[in-house]
């Protein structure tokens, strides 16, 4: 898989571990984070490139890691946080 931001995915998919859910509202928080700057240091815009990077791919987001949630769920979740970082764009 070929991302430019492969470190940024990992922190989001690390991130599952801890996630009591994979629901709108785990996204929203998560989103929430990277805006602050809380665990995910590289800033919401780096995020986003890695999360539509990899969504727009075949190969599985959860390669490095394993996290406890399947590679569809993971996959679906990554687009729920996709969807809130689009909707709040707090780089522009």
């Amino acid at each position: 898989m070929t991302i430019e931001h492969r470190a940024e995915l990992n922190a989001v998919v690390y991130g599952l571990f801890r996630a009591p859910s994979l629901d709108r509202e785990v996204a929203a928080s998560m989103v929430e984070a990277m805006i602050a700057r809380e665990y995910f240091i590289d800033g919401p815009e780096a995020y986003e490139k890695a999360i539509a990077q990899a969504l727009a791919q075949p190969d599985p987001v959860t390669a490095e890691l394993e996290p406890p949630y399947g590679e569809a769920e993971v996959r679906a979740f990554l687009k729920l946080v996709h969807e809130e970082l689009v909707r709040t764009k707090p780089w522009h």
